[in-house]
């Protein structure tokens, strides 16, 4: 199998060259250019991603979760490769059309490679991020399940 042959076309209109990408180990293509950044990303985050992160590390849901998980040519706030699920908080910036836009584009080529993605306001984590959770995980299927809707 050629990396061509499971790149989403969407890489490839978008000018993307799929042999720059590299993939995870569940075959999550991802930019290797964003992955200091990511990594920078998790030692200085915000205060909601640190507050949504203690209630997610350490499989405290059942799932692990990593953090700050580039993606594409995307980091994603929090990643679950078993779930296939992508939680992004947004904050006030999220606003503007031209921000709806990038999230929409965001999240077509995140769904394009089979990635569900769900957004937390972070005027909601910051007040309860416990609530966000188990809003979140009420919405998945128990443990050893086959189907998650979100």
């Amino acid at each position: 199998m050629n990396i061509k042959d499971i790149t989403p076309d969407f890489l490839c209109e978008n000018g993307i060259n799929p042999e720059g990408m590299r993939f995870g180990p569940n075959f999550y293509p991802y930019n290797p250019k964003l992955k200091q950044f990511s990594r920078d990303l998790r030692n200085h985050g915000q205060l909601s991603e640190a507050l949504l992160w203690k209630c997610l590390k350490g499989r405290k849901t059942g799932y692990l979760f990593l953090r700050q998980r580039p993606i594409l040519n995307y980091i994603a706030d929090f990643f679950c490769y078993e779930l296939k699920l992508v939680i992004e908080i947004d904050g006030a910036s999220h606003f503007s059309a031209e921000a709806q836009k990038r999230d929409a584009e965001r999240d077509r080529q995140m769904q394009a490679i089979g990635l569900r993605i769900v957004r937390v306001w972070d005027s909601d984590v910051r007040k309860d991020p416990e609530g966000v959770v188990q809003g979140i995980m009420e919405q998945l299927p128990p443990k050893g399940g086959k189907e998650v809707f979100i």
